[in-house]
């Protein structure tokens, strides 16, 4: 561990869980139990069923399978959709003689997005061929009606930010579509912090990331509607899903993260009213306008979100989030908005209270530095 501590430094997240910047840190529990897991043999099988079913338990469903990451879950859910329980087809989910088959999955085209990789690649690794309903700001009930057809195998929803948020149709109007036509419906959601309430709606796949909201090691999840489902999905970690095994160690630290989230005992060092000083101080600066601000997609996450007029300050936001990202200490930021002047602040992953004061310091320093120049 010496020799890469000493080759790579750590920085300042205020971006969010975000995998460029490792998503997220753990707690003394959660690490005590990878620990656990990682000085153990198991049965894998054993683990992955009992795992998925302790899983579920908590957060109220039938059935659960752990993966990888939310992103193997989209892969896996769409391979068992296509297979089901056919078992010759697991081994063949490439084959050309799959496209005999419904294969296509219906996703609203604005939410054929790129998350850190395209969600549509996700979906062709598990053997889906994406259909994208709709227009990338528009997309009716209509639309994706008029997608389905004996090729379709599922339905998809993506619930991110990510996505494009005006004029889509509603989750529960993709569910009503679901049920007319007879289809699964696959939802990603992988930051989502509601952990019941889209299996109680009916949704075949819901899709977690395990790393995100629960701050657990890499790994994923997906809550199922029976357990049929969960065989179905698990039968994949011998075909497709090889490449996407999860290990030991990062099971049992799944699970203790998913405790700790259920019995409210997360903590976080930095809470949404430390954003309050942050962003007076901030308003202070002539030319920087902040407010506290609920995240886009509607989860009860808030974020400093920071406008930088650079007529009176002499800089964009572009050129400021470039300096902040290679200043010492690095700080990285949520850049969504950068191309309106705008940078946003998440708190959640701070780790310190300090890292507010030091962003703070660090954003002074870059724009005196335009002034001297």
């Amino acid at each position: 561990m010496v020799y890469l501590m000493d080759k790579i430094n750590g920085c300042i997240n205020a971006s969010g869980r975000m995998t460029k910047l490792g998503v997220s840190t753990q707690s003394h529990g959660v690490k005590d139990a990878m620990n656990y897991g990682a000085s153990n043999y198991f049965l894998m099988d054993d683990l992955y069923k009992i795992s998925g079913e302790t899983l579920a338990s908590l957060f109220d469903a039938p059935d659960a399978v752990i993966t990888s990451s939310a992103s193997a879950g989209i892969s896996l859910s769409v391979a068992a959709v296509l297979c089901k329980d056919h078992d010759a087809q697991i081994q063949k989910i490439h084959d050309s003689s799959m496209q005999d088959y419904p294969h296509e999955i219906v996703l609203p085209k604005g939410h054929n997005v790129d998350f850190g990789a395209p969600i549509q690649t996700m979906i062709e690794t598990g053997g889906g061929c994406v259909i994208e309903a709709g227009y990338a700001n528009k997309c009716t009930q209509r639309d994706v009606e008029l997608c389905i057809n004996k090729k379709t195998a599922a339905l998809m929803y993506v619930k991110s930010s990510h996505c494009v948020q005006k004029d889509m149709l509603s989750l529960e109007e993709m569910l009503d579509i679901a049920r007319q036509f007879k289809k699964p419906l696959i939802l990603d959601c992988a930051a989502e912090i509601d952990f019941t309430s889209f299996t109680k709606m009916g949704i075949d796949y819901v899709i977690y990331s395990g790393s995100k909201a629960l701050m657990g090691p890499t790994s994923g999840f997906v809550l199922v509607q029976s357990q049929d489902d969960a065989i179905n999905l698990r039968k994949h970690i011998y075909g497709v899903g090889r490449g996407m095994k999860i290990g030991k160690e990062n099971i049992f630290g799944l699970i203790q993260a998913a405790y700790e989230y259920t019995t409210s005992s997360q903590n976080f060092e930095v809470s949404y009213d430390d954003l309050d000083p942050f962003i007076e101080t901030l308003n202070t600066i002539n030319g920087v306008y902040a407010q506290k601000i609920k995240d886009e997609s509607g989860r009860d996450i808030y974020r400093a979100k920071v406008h930088f007029d650079a007529q009176i300050l002499g800089i964009s936001a572009h050129e400021i989030i470039h300096r902040l990202e290679k200043g010492t200490p690095q700080i990285f930021t949520r850049n969504y908005d950068a191309n309106q002047g705008m940078i946003s602040f998440d708190p959640r992953p701070l780790q310190h209270k300090n890292d507010l004061d030091i962003i703070i310091k660090r954003i002074k320093e870059v724009l005196s530095d335009v002034e001297v120049l």
